[in-house]
């Protein structure tokens, strides 16, 4: 009695499996518990409701499939995900709109390197005019010192609006020297931008790339090469002593001026003389200071020759060397 209940039982649920979803009515689900169990209900439990299930039609076929409902650690990831492809998205419109600008701009390699030597020009006439203003700067500083000088011997003090002008040219002087330091780093700035200009250029149209020239700071002649950094005041004034002690080393003509901030020789006055400025330059978007050495020879055909000499490039280059000791 009790095999035939069961046997009844089984015939029943393999007439409902086999029957066309039609015949059972109504729309079906297909999912699958925590067991691994595959079921087939009309509703969803609401413990499984978040689960992956099968919207079925009524012969059985799969019309609609919901997945399961996301964590949060996957909501997170997918918010990530969507950031980083918007954010991929505008460095691409951006490059898109920056190579429509290059190529609108120049025609040419030439018309890059062109705009790059304009720009170049620019800056070192406005150096000669910075180093004409230090010359004008050193001769009035001059004949002031050589007055307070007068002044003293005769016994007198030296008045406190001259001792006032003197340090005002001091720092006039610093001020200018600071500028043909920022002109020179600006130098580098316009290379960088238009290689990466050029580089970018022979890619879009395909031409052959070449080799990287050298940029300003790169070449034997760039002043940045007597500039020398420090990061706080008992390794600058560590430094500034040896600045002092390499300008006594190498000078051609007598101090002028030794002080805090700024160490000076006499302007030259003979072709084989040549005037040494040492000045300790505040680093205006930091606590650091930059030390640096400018040369100067007189102003004719002999002195020219002088400054493009061996000697002095040997100097030049032996700044950063003995400040490094």
């Amino acid at each position: 009695m009790r095999n035939r209940r069961i046997t009844t039982v089984s015939l029943c649920l393999a007439i409902i499996l086999c029957a066309p979803l039609s015949a059972i009515g109504g729309k079906m689900y297909r999912w699958v518990d925590d067991e691994g169990v595959t079921h087939f209900t009309s509703t969803i439990p609401p413990e499984y409701a978040n689960k992956e299930r099968i919207l079925l039609d009524k012969d059985g076929y799969e019309i609609e499939r919901v997945d399961a409902a996301k964590t949060k650690e996957e909501h997170a990831r997918d918010k990530e995900l969507k950031r980083l492809r918007a954010e991929k998205q505008k460095i691409i419109e951006a490059q898109q709109a920056s190579d429509r600008v290059l190529l609108r701009t120049f025609r040419s390699e030439d018309d890059i390197k062109m705009a790059r030597d304009g720009k170049f020009t620019a800056i070192n006439v406005h150096m000669q005019v910075i180093r004409s203003n230090i010359k004008r700067l050193k001769g009035r500083l001059e004949g002031m010192q050589k007055n307070a000088a007068n002044i003293e011997r005769q016994g007198r003090k030296v008045g406190e609006a001259s001792l006032n002008d003197m340090s005002v040219t001091r720092q006039q002087i610093k001020d200018a020297y600071a500028s043909i330091i920022v002109k020179e780093r600006d130098k580098d700035r316009i290379w960088e931008k238009h290689e990466t200009d050029l580089q970018r250029f022979r890619k879009l149209k395909k031409l052959q790339p070449e080799k990287p020239g050298i940029s300003p700071s790169q070449q034997a002649s760039s002043l940045l090469e007597t500039v020398v950094a420090c990061t706080n005041q008992p390794a600058c004034d560590s430094i500034w002593e040896l600045a002092k002690a390499y300008l006594q080393k190498h000078a051609t003509t007598r101090v002028q001026m030794a002080s805090k901030i700024i160490l000076m020789t006499a302007m030259p006055v003979q072709n084989n003389e040549f005037g040494l400025t040492v000045s300790r330059i505040a680093q205006k978007d930091g606590d650091g200071t930059e030390i640096f050495l400018d040369l100067q020879c007189k102003n004719t055909q002999l002195g020219d020759e002088l400054c493009d000499s061996d000697k002095i490039t040997d100097i030049r280059k032996g700044f950063q060397a003995a400040l490094a000791q």
